[in-house]
């Protein structure tokens, strides 16, 4: 149960490091290296770090059939955090796509 969890938190801390790594690249910098070197930046990529080192004790742990529908949930982790702290309208391609993924997930599990 622990690997599941794992997992899960994985997607989630790998889809809000996308989301903050999305909202620093629409902020003006005053340098080209200040674009790079911020914290929120810095804080992203130490989230994402984490994320790789959860889903690497989650693929010791779990049977490698349900991994994957987990990891493929971080898109539309993505999309509702956007449109969440980011305001982003998701358009109707990325609706439809995000349809289609759950679809997958569901049918990968019956």
């Amino acid at each position: 149960m622990s690997s599941y969890i794992a997992a899960i938190a994985a997607v989630i801390i790998a889809a809000v490091s996308q989301v903050l790594l999305k909202k620093e690249a629409n902020n003006k910098h005053e340098t080209f290296i200040g674009k790079f070197m911020n914290a929120k930046v810095i804080l992203a990529y130490i989230l994402l770090f984490g994320s790789l080192f959860l889903n690497t004790v989650a693929l010791r742990n779990m049977e490698l059939t349900v991994l994957p529908c987990i990891t493929a949930s971080s898109f539309i982790w993505i999309l509702l955090f956007s449109y969440i702290y980011l305001g982003e309208r998701p358009g109707k391609n990325k609706i439809i796509g995000s349809l289609i993924i759950a679809a997958g997930i569901i049918i990968s599990r019956i």
